[in-house]
């Protein structure tokens, strides 16, 4: 008997998924174009797409979702991140920027690996899109390219280290998408506030799911 039409499978969730994916990748062909502040914007596009996929799949369900997401994000959040900081600082070969964007390639996969195999209502080390956003912000500011080696290895690592990161919900999802909507007018002030506070949720995360926990 003939396999199902792999088509037919796809969801309303799904397509959100499938955009994440798409997202990136036009943020790597901006970037190689050095279109910098499209690269960006379609990295942030990325993350709100990630974002909505969840939120629909919780709500209307999805099937090939659970398949497809660690792809998407390993193109939207892990690889489009590293070029365009590759493209921005004009890198040639360069053996310390090869093993720190080797190290958050690699341990960023096995962080989404270890997302999908565990069932926690909480994220198990800091989100590949927490971490695009770091590279990026840092990356289109003109920080020291020195930083950028610094991130990408502390983000690498804390990507796959046991510190419990909440999900950006209700309220909070509000305001992060106010703050993304703001930083894709390229504004200088508006970038540093969604670096600022994707670092607050990288320090202060694990404290504020090990408060919660200890609630009830």
């Amino acid at each position: 008997m003939a396999s199902e039409n792999i088509l037919r499978k796809l969801s309303f969730a799904d397509s959100f998924t499938i955009l994440n994916g798409l997202f990136g990748l036009f943020s790597i062909f901006c970037i190689l174009q050095h279109e910098s502040c499209l690269a960006f914007i379609f990295i942030l596009l990325a993350v709100l797409a990630d974002g909505m996929d969840g939120i629909m799949a919780r709500r209307y369900g999805g099937y090939l979702g659970r398949y497809m997401d660690e792809f998407a994000d390993i193109v939207s959040f892990l690889i489009a991140p590293s070029i365009f900081a590759y493209i921005l600082y004009g890198i040639k070969y360069n053996p310390l920027f090869l093993l720190s964007s080797s190290l958050f390639l690699i341990l960023g996969m096995l962080h989404l690996i270890n997302y999908h195999i565990s069932k926690k209502d909480y994220f198990i080390g800091i989100t590949t899109p927490a971490a695009a956003i770091i590279i990026a912000s840092l990356s289109i500011l003109s920080f020291p390219l020195w930083v950028i080696y610094v991130s990408l290895i502390l983000l690498a690592f804390l990507m796959v280290y046991p510190l419990p990161y909440p999900r950006v919900e209700k309220q909070f999802a509000a305001i992060a998408c106010i703050i993304i909507f703001l930083a894709m007018s390229g504004m200088k002030e508006f970038i540093i506030l969604l670096l600022v506070s994707t670092l607050i949720y990288a320090i202060f995360g694990p404290i504020y799911v090990r408060s919660s926990r200890k609630n009830f």
